[in-house]
């Protein structure tokens, strides 16, 4: 547990959604601040900037607007400073929130707020609470210490308890689309229109980790980019004949060496693969342009039929690395698949 750590308080990339902005501010104006709120939704739609709104909001001293950031509160908060803020979330290595984690929060906050009219406790990733934590949380939820309230940023579908879910007000947070996330890319942050078309459909409504995967470059071509088009190239290789069958067992080995980039990588794969689908009905309709002969080729070479089994084969894949099969082998067994060639 700690302040709200920067990931929480960095610059917005694009703003609250309206709607959400106006229901926020409604409660600090009319003091009808519930004992605690759920935001709920996606990774990426806003939930924990949304909290760090409310907390401004509601503590900001300026005037005429509200948050202003610029009076002292809501310098505090921007810079991750403020006392009377604080934040949980899964510490370093585990996989659950625990009871201890909530008792240290809870003795925290039983002294009055340092400097706050309201004191927040937001619990990013609610939904990994174990149940003994949820029910040592609900105790002080629904009777909190004065001056302070409970913010939940839990995914869509987080295993909560029903005691726990019906204190809370409900705030549900869309997905941004992939047209709004290119727009925002190309208009806000001036990214090619290609390569914010690729990324977008890749890694759907997430505008913060699109940014993060993008960060990196080569000369003028995002390192995500450069990766992209590399492993696209292997796979495209191994559809075509172009390279040996081993080829796709050393593909397996290098993602599988990599944990923390193999989500990307298979959203790659992904995206890749329903193109194929998409190419002989639909072709201007592709994500990944820049492969476009490539998909004229292997489009000459397989059926249509090939491509609904290597889709088929990927979903299988996918529910097999989610139930923690080993990935090397789960990986072989997709590669292989895909050097397989049945002609059309």
């Amino acid at each position: 547990m700690n302040r709200c750590p920067e990931q929480f308080h960095a610059p917005l990339v694009a703003e609250i959604d309206p709607s959400h902005r106006q229901e926020l501010l409604h409660l600090v104006r009319t003091g009808k601040l519930p004992n605690g709120l759920l935001f709920s939704g996606a990774q990426g739609t806003g939930k924990s900037k949304a909290a760090l709104f409310l907390a401004k909001a509601c503590n900001c001293t300026g005037k005429p607007n509200i948050p202003c950031k610029v009076c002292g509160s809501c310098k505090k908060l921007d810079a991750g400073m403020h006392p009377d803020y604080i934040c949980l979330d899964l510490e370093e290595g585990k996989k659950n929130i625990s009871i201890s984690q909530i008792r240290r929060m809870t003795r925290m906050i039983s002294a009055r707020p340092n400097e706050a009219r309201y004191r927040v406790v937001c619990i990013h990733s609610a939904g990994q609470m174990n149940v003994q934590a949820q029910n040592a949380l609900l105790k002080v939820l629904e009777a909190p210490p004065e001056q302070t309230f409970f913010i939940l940023c839990a995914d869509d579908g987080a295993p909560l308890l029903p005691t726990i879910l019906s204190r809370c007000r409900k705030i549900r947070f869309q997905a941004a689309s992939a047209a709004q996330v290119c727009q925002v890319l190309c208009q806000t942050h001036g990214m090619d229109a290609q390569t914010a078309h690729i990324a977008a459909h890749t890694m759907a409504s997430d505008v913060d980790a699109t940014l993060a995967a993008l960060a990196g470059s080569t000369g003028e071509d995002p390192l995500w980019m450069s990766v992209r088009r590399n492993l696209i190239e292997a796979v495209v290789a191994l559809m075509t004949g172009r390279a040996p069958k081993v080829s796709s067992l050393i593909l397996s080995r290098h993602l599988s060496s990599e944990p923390d980039q193999l989500a990307g990588a298979m959203a790659v794969i992904q995206t890749f693969l329903r193109d194929l689908v998409l190419f002989r009905y639909h072709p201007k309709k592709i994500v990944n342009l820049d492969f476009f002969n490539a998909f004229e080729d292997i489009s000459q070479m397989h059926s249509q039929e090939t491509f609904l089994k290597w889709a088929e084969n990927f979903h299988d894949t996918e529910k097999r690395l989610a139930a923690n099969c080993g990935a090397r082998l789960t990986l072989d067994r997709l590669f292989l698949t895909l050097s397989t060639l049945p002609t059309a």
